[in-house]
């Protein structure tokens, strides 16, 4: 069984992404956290400027196979 994340509970079924916002870090300029709202309700997750690149990456590699 999957470990909880902060009391949000993984399901079988896929969540649908209804929109998604980055905020910057005040502090540093490559950091900050990326917001998914889902039908569910709001997932914040902190992100670096490299985990950024490669979710842009994915996200291109996925958008070229339409």
């Amino acid at each position: 069984m999957s470990k909880l994340i902060q009391g949000y509970v993984r399901a079988d079924v896929p969540l649908n992404v209804l929109d998604t916002s980055v905020h910057k870090s005040s502090m540093s300029p490559l950091a900050g956290v990326l917001e998914i709202s889902t039908e569910d309700g709001v997932l914040r997750l902190a992100i670096s400027g490299d985990a950024a690149k490669d979710l842009k990456i994915d996200l291109d590699q996925f958008l070229a196979e339409e």
